[in-house]
Parts: structure tokens; C-alpha cells; sequence
């Protein structure tokens, strides 16, 4: 039986209550970390992913250049670090630029907001997305609207759009 994957249980302000176990977190809508990076390149373009059809959660939705959750034990950064590097094979310095919450069934997230700008080649996860296309901000506006996006990227969309 694998391991189970424990998260941080957080309260509202996000203060730790303790560690939770990323399905039960998922089954009972318990409130945990998870974060959001924001690839940009150089010509102003973000990298959105479309996550595959055979994901549990949001399947066949666009989403964030990456999107994760915060293993308990490391930082939202270290996590977006790591997740950045897994899901785009992006090794490269990311900055904070905010946090929000959201619940949309079965989430009950808080999350952090990055951002990384780097030119360099992507790599996709496959068992991730099926497809990641750089748009321009106009293209993403366009696509949050159809509603066809993770909840995070909905809100995150905002959070970044505002602040770029």
C-alpha cells in the first residue's frame, strides 16, 4: 500500500493545525495548502497547462503553468520550487505574490501564488496535462471566461492579472 501523502491542516488565517492525509483533506473538504506558479516568458506570455482527462480532480480543464499541494514539512515555496521543476522541468528562482482561498467541492484550499520568469524549454508531465501553450494575457482573460479552468486558476488568474 503506498504511502500516504500528508498535507498541513490549516485554519482560515493559515495557521497550522497539524498534519491530514491528502484523501481524507479531499473526502471530508478539510481546509489545506496548495499553491499555483505562473510561468512567464520574456514576451509577456504565461504558460497554462490542460490537465488530462484522467485526472480525478477538474479533469480536462485548463489550468495553472502548475498547481500543487504542499506536502507537510516544506514551504510554500520549497513546494513551488519542486512542483515547478516536475511539471515543466523548470529549475529557476519563483516569487511570491500572494494567497487566497477557495472551496469548490472537493478543494478546500488555501493558496499561494508564484510567479517565475524564464525562457527556457518545457517539458511536460504527461500524466499531468495533454497539452501547455503560452498565451497572451488577452488569450488567458478569454479563457478563464469560457469557465473551462481549475477553480485556482480562476482566482489565481485574478490575483496575477492584477498584479502584472
Amino acid at each position: 500500500m503506498p504511502e500516504a501523502e500528508l498535507l498541513y491542516r490549516v485554519m482560515q488565517d493559515d495557521s497550522v493545525i497539524g498534519p491530514v492525509d491528502r484523501n481524507r483533506a479531499h473526502m471530508e473538504a478539510i481546509l489545506h495548502r496548495s499553491g499555483i506558479v505562473f510561468l512567464v516568458r520574456s514576451d509577456g506570455k504565461v504558460l497554462l497547462q490542460h490537465r488530462s482527462p484522467l485526472k480525478q480532480i477538474f479533469p480536462n480543464r485548463f489550468d495553472s503553468s502548475c498547481s500543487y499541494h504542499v506536502t507537510f514539512g516544506e514551504s510554500y515555496e520549497e513546494a513551488a520550487i519542486r512542483e515547478l521543476r516536475e511539471e515543466t522541468g523548470i529549475s529557476a528562482p519563483v516569487a511570491f505574490l500572494g494567497k487566497f482561498s477557495h472551496q469548490d467541492k472537493p478543494e478546500n484550499q488555501i493558496v499561494a501564488v508564484f510567479v517565475c520568469k524564464s525562457d527556457a524549454g518545457v517539458t511536460i508531465d504527461e500524466a499531468e496535462a495533454i497539452d501547455a501553450r503560452f498565451y497572451s494575457k488577452e488569450e488567458v482573460d478569454r479563457i478563464v471566461a469560457s469557465g473551462n479552468v481549475t477553480p485556482w486558476l480562476r482566482d489565481g488568474w485574478l490575483l496575477f492579472r492584477d498584479g502584472i
